[in-house]
């Protein structure tokens, strides 16, 4: 069914195992360079530690030279002798004698092979034995080894300054070695000096420790100066084609490789920071090579063995290991949908089609699994909903049921808590306008939260019902009455807080008291219905008990006496005493304690029909008043607080009590009935303002302004723009016209002024109230 193809997996396997046999062949050829480099390494490092072991040892030929010279020049016999060798009398051959005594005694240093001084104005030298003419002691000691008269006198002659140089320097072909010359006498920096010093080193005996360090490897070593000069070799006579330049600018020690008569050679070199000389030891290349070769061979046998047996196996596996996918792979296309059965054969491999099976089969079992959790949390919920409103049928198997929708209950102990949405506008953006699923969001929230929380002692079910959220909650065995009470409380005191500081979310909580079977919900509930009638009295955000309100008295206390008292200050305009005789009335009734909520709600009734009364007794206009009160009255219905309602009852006097006062001053009524209609006439001017009105009616602004106040209840300004807002509200209902158009039909300049204010009045911004109208 799956050939060996491209895509394939046993290619894949195939192409996998090659990977897998690069590793090895990689490693092995990084062991190989490592090796070869270490051995390297290790060659430096002893070629290193034989030439520190000569640069030690000629330096302390150095050493042993640089006391020689400075004891000759502070030799008084000699001083004397350059001071007076121009005239050779019996007194300086004396001086000769007594410093050739001396000179025996220097000799005695076994680095240093002879030294002499030559006399530059007498033209002769001293040795530590003798006294010659400077000829005579070239004819004896230098003319054999091929040095030059001329260049050996005028290398005497020159100004030195503890000047090392090679015998091969002069021209000395059959002698080589290294001498040491220095002017003096050495305190003399100003002037050439009339004496020269010169210092052969033992030549035996350096060559002796060359061929030492040299016996080790079949290397050469070379001294040179710190010009890169060579001073020594052990080679009789050194190939001109031995170059130094790549020492040049080189660190104290390395190693640096060169061509030498066509050959490869390493040049391991350390520097003396005593003298700057450079100690150089050359070793061909092939040593390196040889030590390096049996490794590399060892290594390139190792690969070869591995790849073939590594390819050998790698082929085996492959069709062993691809015999019990392939048999999967197609019973799994024999028993699965056509559309996947299509792309075994040649658009995917096998791995990407068990893969896309696999998925297929997880995704419906997902889906399935979704469905199920979703149905069976509406069919708990629904189960719940009907078990607390008492709607289960005679002979229901309840307590076989509800396990079965995760509902187990450890006890009879039961109890139910209400929760009301006060608010949660904190909780989401003012663009979010969907308040279907905003609450349903604020909703799960809760659910979660609240559920967690009572599982944390007990257990607890959430359930949506009436508009509310209710929690069944079932404690745990061993609970007594007062605790399982408490830890209500504590439960409804955490959820408030807890969700309240997190998530800005508001709501009141009733609490039933404690019952002892599934039965009983239905009465549990019913008591926590009763319970959150009275968050009318005790307000929003607070949690109310059923215990504490079962008793109840069904009057309330409101004389006739108070009520004219009312009357008669509302129609005099007086608003401090009619809202003191208010306060009076709502405080008395609400002090008593047990007052029923059905009893604060008629007297709220009551109050609304006396401020009417009083408002057609003092022959006030009755329509805004009207509205005013209706308003109260449906606050009242949908179970507005008692604070709320003193709060718009509050209000609504205010308004009346103005209106009497207005009555007063009917004698302006005839200036405001003008301006209302200028208003009117010229909205959609954008100059339109206090000033303008003012002008038109030859006023003063602040005058104007004050009258308008006194006679509208609200300043001019206020009344503009609720006018233009009104006239907008008109317009936004024609569709084909632009909300920017209306902003300017009603005569505002900006956009975003006009918004602001259109949602400062109407609660919606003026696109939301044409969407809403559009719908309605």
């Amino acid at each position: 069914m799956f050939s060996w193809r491209r895509r394939g997996v046993r290619s894949r396997w195939l192409q996998s195992y090659a990977i897998v046999l690069l590793i090895p062949i990689v490693m092995m050829a990084a062991t190989y360079v490592q090796t070869k480099r270490v051995i390297e390494e290790e060659i430096h490092r002893a070629n290193s530690a034989l030439l520190s072991q000569l640069q030690r040892e000629i330096d302390s030929y150095i050493d042993d030279t640089y006391r020689l010279a400075e004891t000759i020049s502070l030799n008084p016999k000699v001083a004397s002798l350059i001071s007076r060798q121009q005239q050779l009398g019996w007194e300086e051959k004396l001086l000769m004698v007594q410093a050739m005594a001396d000179f025996r005694f220097y000799v005695a240093l076994r680095n240093v092979e002879q030294f002499y001084i030559y006399f530059r104005e007498g033209d002769f030298l001293l040795t530590q034995g003798s006294y010659y003419p400077t000829s005579l002691y070239y004819d004896l000691y230098l003319a054999s080894s091929g040095v030059k008269l001329d260049e050996w006198r005028n290398h005497l002659l020159g100004k030195h300054r503890g000047l090392f140089t090679s015998l091969d320097g002069l021209g000395g072909e059959n002698k080589n070695g290294i001498m040491y010359t220095q002017s003096l006498p050495m305190q003399d920096k100003g002037v050439s000096g009339t004496a020269t010093l010169v210092i052969e080193f033992n030549q035996e005996q350096l060559l002796a420790s060359i061929r030492n360090i040299q016996s080790y490897n079949q290397g050469n070593v070379y001294i040179l100066d710190a010009e890169n000069r060579l001073l020594a070799s052990a080679e009789a006579f050194p190939d001109e084609a031995r170059s130094f330049r790549k020492l040049e600018g080189k660190n104290q020690t390395g190693m640096v490789t060169d061509s030498w008569n066509g050959k490869q050679v390493v040049l391991s070199y350390m520097e003396s920071s005593k003298s700057s000389w450079k100690y150089v030891y050359v070793l061909p290349s092939r040593l390196y090579a040889q030590k390096a070769q049996y490794v590399r061979n060892m290594t390139l046998l190792t690969l070869g063995t591995s790849l073939i047996l590594g390819s050998v196996i790698a082929i085996f596996l492959a069709r062993k290991n691809y015999h019990p996918l392939e048999r999967l792979v197609r019973n799994v296309a024999q028993r699965n949908r056509p559309e996947l059965a299509k792309l075994a054969p040649s658009e995917i491999n096998e791995y990407d089609y068990l893969e896309k099976v696999i998925d297929d089969a997880l995704d419906n079992n997902t889906l399935m699994h979704r469905t199920i959790e979703k149905q069976s949390k509406t069919i708990r919920s629904n189960l719940l909903v009907r078990i607390l409103k008492g709607r289960i049928e005679q002979g229901f198997p309840l307590h076989e049921v509800l396990p079965e929708h995760g509902v187990r209950l450890t006890t009879q102990d039961l109890a139910v808590m209400l929760f009301y949405l006060e608010d949660y506008s904190g909780f989401f953006r003012q663009d979010e306008q969907d308040e279907e699923k905003k609450r349903e969001f604020v909703q799960l929230i809760m659910t979660n939260i609240i559920e967690e929380l009572a599982g944390q002692s007990h257990q607890g079910w959430m359930v949506e019902i009436d508009d509310m959220l209710a929690c069944i909650v079932n404690f745990r065995e061993g609970v007594s009455a007062a605790e399982a009470m408490q830890d209500l409380a504590n439960l409804a005191e955490e959820a408030q807080r807890f969700i309240g500081n997190r998530f800005h979310i508001q709501f009141t909580v009733s609490v039933s008291m404690l019952h002892r079977s599934v039965a009983e919900l239905p009465a549990a509930y019913q008591e926590a219905m009763e319970a959150m009638e009275y968050r009318m009295l005790q307000g929003v955000q607070t949690i109310i008990w059923y215990e504490e309100i079962k008793q109840h008295e069904l009057s309330y206390s409101y004389s006739m006496e108070k009520e004219q008292q009312l009357i008669n200050y509302v129609t005099a305009g007086d608003f401090a005493g009619a809202k003191q005789t208010l306060d009076d009335i709502i405080n008395s009734n609400l002090g008593q304690g047990n007052i029923s909520v059905d009893m604060i709600r008629c007297l709220m009734f009551d109050m609304c029909s006396t401020m009417m009364k009083a408002a057609m007794e003092a022959n006030l206009n009755p329509s805004e008043l009207y509205v005013e009160n209706l308003e109260a009255i449906r606050e009242l219905v949908n179970g507005s607080t008692a604070q709320a309602m003193r709060e718009r009852m509050t209000q609504f006097l205010r308004k009346v009590c103005s209106h009497s006062e207005e009555r007063k001053k009917s004698g302006k009524y005839r200036l405001k009935d003008n301006v209302l209609a200028y208003i009117g006439e010229n909205y959609q001017n954008h100059d339109l303002s206090i000033t303008t009105i003012s002008e038109h009616f030859d006023l003063h602004p602040s005058y104007l302004s004050r009258y308008f106040k006194e006679q509208a209840g609200e300043n001019l300004t206020e009344y503009i723009n609720k006018y233009r807002v009104e006239q907008a509200k008109a317009l936004l209902l024609q569709d084909e016209i632009l909300i920017k158009d209306i902003c300017d039909m009603v005569g505002m300049y900006n956009i975003n002024t006009f918004i602001r204010l259109f949602k400062k009045y109407e609660g919606v911004t003026p696109s939301a109230y044409r969407e809403s109208n559009r719908h309605s």
